[in-house]
């Protein structure tokens, strides 16, 4: 099983994608060709973790994200990405609750998260419209995160707010109390028994 967590800075991407990971060293920037052979790794393993193999960013869609989201930035990045559909990967976009969103974040370069924040809501909607349109070619599920993040604090929470899959699509309003999804433990349950469910 695969995972691609996504989103804006300080969301707990790497943190998810590491802890969940079969061998707590998930796949930075996931492209094409890594993603190709991780494939034919896990297929051509017997022995197969039940633990995911996850990714922490996939470099096309964080490229296009950060570039429509800051247009006004010289980002000095001429390396062409390749767009790709990962099928056997649930996407899983976190992002901010949008009133804990205000501020800039400076992991590598200094970012307005209010500004990339929403693109991120909306490019992971589409996708989930998309995918849906697609008869579930480009990604297995989709599932949007909303974390609230108190960094004077230090209070981090989540919840699943929205999940498309081709079995089941809803969002926090029809949300079942037995599919509250409030941590990557019960992330990580969920989308196995998602997984299991699709085969």
């Amino acid at each position: 099983m695969f995972i691609a967590f996504e989103g804006p800075d300080m969301t707990g991407k790497s943190t998810s994608a590491k802890l969940l990971d079969c061998a707590h060293q998930p796949d930075y920037n996931a492209t094409k060709r890594m993603h190709e052979a991780n494939v034919r790794d896990w297929n051509g393993d017997a022995n197969v973790d039940p633990m995911p193999h996850t990714y922490d960013r996939i470099d096309w869609f964080t490229h296009m994200v950060y570039r429509l989201a800051l247009p006004d930035r010289d980002w000095n990045d001429d390396r062409p990405r390749t767009v790709f559909a990962m099928p056997d990967t649930h996407l899983v976009v976190k992002i901010h609750k949008p009133e804990l969103a205000g501020f800039t974040a400076d992991e590598i370069v200094d970012t307005p998260i209010a500004r990339v924040n929403p693109m991120y809501y909306y490019f992971a909607d589409y996708f989930m419209m998309l995918n849906r349109m697609r008869s579930y070619e480009l990604f297995k599920t989709v599932s949007i995160v909303e974390v609230s993040n108190y960094q004077e604090t230090g209070d981090f929470s989540q919840r699943l707010v929205a999940f498309d899959s081709p079995t089941q699509g809803w969002n926090s309003d029809l949300l079942p109390l037995e599919r509250l999804v409030d941590g990557d433990d019960s992330l990580l349950a969920f989308l196995q028994d998602v997984n299991h469910r699709l085969g």
